[in-house]
């Protein structure tokens, strides 16, 4: 089973879209959104937050720490974070200087047109 991926953007090389150049090829995104995180904010703080598809983390600016199955990554601006299926997941705001991402939620695409 795969686990967790992080990427630099600027070390990435985006052929034809970014999910294929994150090992996502035949996937497209369900929906998305923008979040501006508050110092020292937790995403799902007291739940257990998982989801049965990818989710792919796009830091903006900023920085915070990616807790994924109990493990802690170092998560900022310019940064890329797959987040596997099944995989317990969340986002801790730096206290100082708090993150922007974009999260994706992304399922196999199975003959939707992904244009």
């Amino acid at each position: 089973m795969r686990s967790m991926r992080l990427y630099k953007i600027n070390e990435i090389k985006v052929e034809k879209d970014l999910l294929s150049a994150i090992s996502l090829s035949n996937y497209v995104v369900i929906r998305g959104g923008v979040h501006v995180y508050k110092p020292k904010e937790e995403s799902h703080k007291g739940e257990y937050h998982v989801h049965d598809h990818p989710e792919v983390f796009i830091g903006i600016k900023g920085e915070a720490v990616m807790i994924v199955n109990g493990r802690k990554y170092r998560f900022s601006g310019g940064d890329i974070i797959v987040i596997e299926t099944g995989e317990e997941h969340h986002v801790v705001a730096d206290e100082s200087n708090p993150i922007t991402l974009v999260w994706l939620d992304v399922r196999k695409n199975e003959g939707r047109n992904s244009n």
